[in-house]
């Protein structure tokens, strides 16, 4: 009994429903963007879990006989065919939360009584105080001990489900059925495992303007959260905070702006793969529709380099920018010189020699990034491969107003790291001029991923500007150099692909992890940072396990056309049986 308290206290958690959000003390106002969640069924959950346990083999199967009853016990009293539905609510004040699970329906039993019984048992004691009413815990008041408080409303037939909320004002006794309204009809209508959908119903200027009036308690308690550290410099804070603001103008878009937001998760057993969807529109006419309009009108320079057949990441980003990202960066990028300015001053290891050549790059960087900025776009390529038995190669490219400006940091490279060897010019390709560069040997991580002394080349050009490092990666900067720029209109709707493949980045952070833990240390580890090693380095060690055939990808696609942004993630079966196993693993230790 004790772990499922432990697993409701987890649940409620992520439900939001304890702590942490602002109480609501109204209805929603009608410009209110409508937020809905569904688990589809607790059925489909019970098979997604068994079939992601059973790809984990004899351990997994050892887990699911552990997890099943437990997971029966926990959903006891729900109807395992209906949909588990969740309303985020906001208003003025900040917002709430509100959880409806379908009650099962026993004639011998009044509605309800057993999914009541079942709250008691995992620690949410409960007393009814009108009909078809309960305090949950301690209501308004937390009681100790109580894994939740608030309230619940039994909603009668021909509804039957449950309705839970920290605040009663958000069960009034007319409660609608929370299947019926049209955004979470249209939301599980899709039949995702688990869905959110952000619907803007209300979409007239005066309606956006209002919902950008409500997020702006929810900005400046985020701003006012953020505090400087002892270790921050002023400069440093000051490009944090910058950050942050960015961030929450985008949000703010989103939550104002957006027509329709949805996501979706669907573990596909017969396919064995699992897949998370995106869907996105724009009110007509807002910002945030210019925005998206921007995407998918030509293919991005590096859309027509194929990827390579032994990649282990590689990508492509064809980004447009609006003016509020391209404005935001700008007025931001001041606060980034002056950081990277502060740290160079600072430094105790560089020459006054080595801190003028440093400024000087950081510089001439900076003002290649206000250009790119400027010229509205970010359009960039990589490429990360590693044949069996062999070191990574990487390439990676990016579009530049004037890639040739690259080279003017790489003459200044030997004076800012005496051991550094550079040679200009050393390959001409096309209109790109190559350069080399000996990296010192003793940068473990560094060789731990392309090899001792592997070579460095940059390539500089009129339109872009490249970086290759592996014993391969010179023949591969060659030919993508030869591929780009050929896109053609079947590649225009994409603007971003990222695909990847697991196992050799847990092998990457095992390797490290190992040599790290290995090093001399004076500092004593108490038994739970030892206890928590140990957990680590058994995930790692189940993971290497379970990629070692060579499975475990991944791969993210986004679309858009007229506005519109579709897309989705997919993963294949290796990541599910390692979700399986870890799965099946808290099962057997947890649950015996």
């Amino acid at each position: 009994m004790r772990i499922i308290r432990q697993i409701a206290l987890v649940l409620c958690g992520s439900l939001g429903l304890i702590g942490g959000v602002a109480v609501a003390q109204q209805a929603p106002p009608a410009h209110a963007p409508q937020i809905h969640a569904a688990l589809n069924s607790t059925d489909e959950l019970m098979a997604d879990l068994k079939f992601l346990c059973e790809l984990a083999g004899p351990q997994g199967v050892k887990g699911w006989k552990l997890l099943e009853p437990f997971l029966e016990e926990t959903f006891a009293g729900t109807d395992p065919k209906r949909p588990v539905v969740v309303d985020v609510l906001f208003n003025t004040n900040g917002s709430d939360i509100r959880a409806h699970f379908p009650l099962l329906v026993d004639p011998k039993k009044p509605l309800g009584q057993k999914f009541l019984t079942n709250l008691a048992g995992i620690g949410i004691p409960n007393k009814r105080l009108t009909a078809g009413f309960f305090q949950l815990g301690g209501g308004n008041e937390p009681m100790k001990g109580a894994a939740f408080n608030g309230f619940l409303r039994i909603l009668n037939p021909p509804i039957t489900y449950a309705s839970i909320a920290t605040d009663r004002l958000l069960l009034p006794a007319n409660l609608p059925d929370p299947t019926k309204g049209a955004v979470i009809a249209a939301l599980l209508a899709k039949k995702y495992d688990v869905g959110l959908m952000v619907k803007n119903v209300k979409q007239a200027e005066a309606d956006q303007k209002a919902r950008r009036a409500d997020f702006q308690k929810a900005k400046e308690n985020l701003l006012a959260g953020l505090k400087k550290k002892p270790e921050d410099t002023p400069e440093s804070f000051a490009v944090q905070k910058a950050l942050l603001e960015h961030n929450l103008g985008e949000l703010e878009r989103f939550i104002a702006e957006s027509d329709e937001l949805t996501l979706g998760w669907i573990t596909d057993a017969p396919k064995k793969e699992a897949r998370l969807d995106f869907e996105l529109s724009t009110i007509p006419g807002s910002a945030l529709d210019t925005s998206a309009k921007l995407l998918g009108q030509t293919p991005g320079m590096f859309a027509s380099v194929p990827r390579s057949p032994d990649a282990i990441l590689s990508g492509r980003l064809h980004f447009p920018l609006d003016e509020f990202r391209q404005s935001s960066l700008l007025a931001s990028l001041p606060l980034y010189r002056a950081a990277a300015d502060a740290d160079i001053a600072a430094s105790t290891t560089k020459s006054a020699e080595q801190k003028e050549a440093t400024k000087l790059a950081s510089k001439l960087f900076f003002d290649m990034v206000d250009a790119e900025v400027k010229a509205g776009v970010i359009d960039a390529l990589i490429e990360m491969s590693q044949a069996n038995g062999e070191k990574s190669n990487l390439v990676f490219g990016i579009k530049a107003k004037d890639g040739q400006a690259l080279k003017g940091i790489l003459e200044l490279i030997p004076k800012m790291y005496a051991d550094y060897k550079v040679q200009l010019d050393v390959e001409k390709v096309g209109d790109y001029a190559i350069h080399s560069i000996q990296i010192p040997e003793n940068h473990e991580d560094f060789e731990m991923i392309f090899g001792k002394g592997a070579p460095v080349f940059v390539a500089t050009g009129p339109n872009a500007w490249w970086v290759a490092v592996g014993a391969k990666s010179l023949d591969q900067l060659k030919l993508a150099l030869a591929a780009a720029g050929q896109g053609n209109a079947a590649q225009a709707n994409n603007f971003l692909t990222l695909f990847g493949r697991v196992g050799p980045w847990i092998e990457y952070i095992d390797t490290r992890r190992a040599r790290l833990d290995a090093l001399p240390s004076d500092v004593k580890l108490t038994e739970a940072d030892v206890k928590d090693r140990k957990d680590r380095a058994a995930l790692r060690k189940v993971a290497l396990d379970t990629f070692k055939s060579g499975k475990g990808t991944f791969e993210t696609k986004l679309d858009a056309n007229a506005g519109r942004v579709t897309g989705s993630t997919r993963f294949d079966d290796g990541i599910l049986h390692f979700i399986g196993s870890a799965i099946s693993d808290f099962s057997n230790k947890t649950l015996k």
